[in-house]
């Protein structure tokens, strides 16, 4: 079974096109607003294709997100989900009392679809999040 969900990962990373190196990838990719307006860029991404024994969560590649050329989020995730679309997972912490916390998240929905296709574009994915 772990050799299947490891082939999956790496079909799935060749299939999105996602760098299969350590690579920071600079450029202007904007987030948009509800009405298509330009709110924030992503300024740089830097990205650590995750190893084979990783696949078995679904994760693709480790993410530093550069946004405004001010401030880096670091400890974001790129991952296959079990529908077979990629997500971003934002990091987090547990508490003592095993309470999950997360350090930063999108507002809503639309606001992670928003910020999951500028971080798709500056990654080259050639497919889109399905939702």
């Amino acid at each position: 079974m772990t050799r299947q969900l490891q082939d999956l990962a790496k079909r799935a990373a060749a299939r999105f096109g996602i760098p299969s190196a350590w690579s920071v990838l600079e450029g202007n990719w904007p987030v948009l607003d509800a009405a298509g307006n330009p709110a924030l860029d992503i300024t740089a991404v830097v990205v650590t294709p995750a190893g084979d024994d990783d696949a078995n969560d679904g994760l693709l590649a480790f993410l530093v997100i550069e946004v405004e050329s001010l401030f880096r989020i670091d400890g974001v995730t790129l991952r296959l989900t079990d529908e077979g679309r990629l997500a971003l997972s934002f990091p987090s912490r547990t508490s003592r009392r095993g309470t999950k916390h997360s350090l930063v998240r999108p507002r809503d929905q639309a606001a992670r679809t928003a910020i999951e296709r500028a971080i798709f574009a500056a990654l080259g994915i050639r497919e889109e999040a399905q939702r």
